[in-house]
């Protein structure tokens, strides 16, 4: 942080990443000297080709895929997400024909890259089964096995009508993380590939897709200090689907459009930089990020009344503080701490503008009307103690000049 009478604490980080000096530094030949494109066949092509697959197998090597050519590299999650479920419901449709409806099995708290797509695909005719979640924001398995159920009898086939299931590894609001290797067993059991979002949880928590057993993984480089535009779809090898942008044959005739190579060398150095931080997993970065989680979220709840804590409050990400805060307004809250130098959020930064309340704490059984009062704190990999003290003066001040601007009871303890 800058040295200043009064920092600004940056406490978004889950919104996006300030880019590590790693991954620009990784980045810099490809955006200079080494301009190549990798689809051409001289000298040049050739060098920018060589780095492709360089990061290809780094970036299978550090997911635990078995293979490279495992790995797709995309604009980013929202891409990842939408070529994974058309992908999906395409290769349903041409395996099973036009006379068995294909349907995805997702969760009510997705992200919007998820839920807007199955919202069109509904819209086309394909169907959509929204699954639960418990007051923590978990996915039960019991009701994942139950649609599953449901769907075969209601097709009337052995093999089923789900052309997927897709739950994300850790919701990007509260900070929960899922079940994901025990759904990915539901789901293979009935003959369903299984896809996981798991673009808040890559850089942050340990990711092997072979350790969860999924079929396909979305990530975005700029979760984890990559740069923004750039990500990867995993598709486990032996399950294919159909390209989503038509063109040419990049991608192993996957996806077309040449390939941001800067962006896809700053993304592999900077999750090669994350995931050496997660090894140390007793005392590392991480466990170091979550005291000071668990400190603030005390604080806070201590400092003022009717603020509670969301999501699981043991399997959640080290960096997450969630809260609702009653007889707030979430927006005016976010704006009172911005001027007293924290930048923290409603919820998603992908719902900016939205007045509805979150999705998320609607589907964890949050009334609405407290829904309003969201407060989510993402907090940096480079936390200092004294960023914590910051935080926990700061946000209680704000919570209590929120109520009282709202003209509502209820403050803040004093302290």
């Amino acid at each position: 942080m800058a040295q200043d009478a009064h920092p600004y604490i940056y406490a978004d980080n889950a919104a996006t990443t300030p880019l590590s000096p790693v991954a620009l530094d990784a980045m810099m030949p490809y955006l200079t000297s080494e301009f190549g494109n990798p689809s051409g066949i001289h000298r040049v092509a050739s060098t920018a080709a060589r780095a492709l697959a360089d990061a290809r197998e780094h970036l299978a090597a550090l997911l635990g895929a078995a293979h490279p050519e495992e790995m797709y590299f995309t604009s980013g999650g929202s891409e990842s997400d939408n070529w994974i479920l058309r992908g999906a419901v395409r290769r349903f449709r041409d395996i099973n024909g036009p006379n068995v409806t294909p349907r995805v099995i997702t969760s009510a708290i997705e992200h919007h890259a998820i839920l807007h797509c199955c919202e069109a695909l509904e819209r086309e005719g394909v169907g959509v089964t929204y699954l639960p979640v418990d007051a923590c924001g978990r996915v039960q398995p019991a009701d994942l096995e139950q649609a599953l159920a449901h769907n075969e009898n209601a097709a009337g086939m052995d093999s089923g009508a789900t052309a997927l299931v897709s739950i994300m590894l850790a919701n990007n609001e509260v900070g929960t993380l899922e079940p994901i290797a025990d759904l990915a067993r539901i789901a293979h059991a009935h003959g369903v590939p299984f896809h996981t979002d798991a673009v808040q949880a890559v850089g942050h928590v340990p990711v092997n897709v072979a350790d969860l057993a999924v079929d396909a993984l979305s990530l975005s480089a700029h979760k984890f200090h990559g740069p923004r535009g750039v990500g990867a779809l995993y598709l486990r090898e032996g399950f294919s689907i159909p390209p989503l942008i038509a063109g040419g044959a990049q991608e192993r005739g996957e996806r077309a459009g040449t390939e941001n190579l800067a962006g896809i060398v700053g993304m592999v150095a900077a999750l090669q930089q994350q995931v050496d931080s997660l090894d140390h997993v007793d005392d590392g970065p991480s466990q170091r990020i979550a005291s000071m989680r668990d400190e603030l979220i005390d604080h806070i709840c201590a400092s003022c009344t009717d603020v509670h804590p969301t999501g699981d409050p043991d399997r959640r990400l080290p960096s997450i503080a969630s809260f609702t805060c009653e007889g707030v307004d979430g927006e005016l809250l976010v704006v009172l701490l911005d001027r007293a130098g924290v930048a923290a959020a409603t919820g998603s930064a992908c719902s900016t503008g939205s007045t509805a309340p979150s999705h998320v704490l609607t589907a964890m059984g949050i009334d609405p009307l407290r829904a309003k009062g969201a407060l989510r704190l993402s907090l940096a990999d480079d936390i200092t103690r004294e960023d914590l003290d910051l935080l926990k003066d700061r946000v209680p001040a704000a919570i209590e000049r929120a109520r009282l601007m709202s003209g509502i009871t209820g403050s803040c303890a004093r302290y």
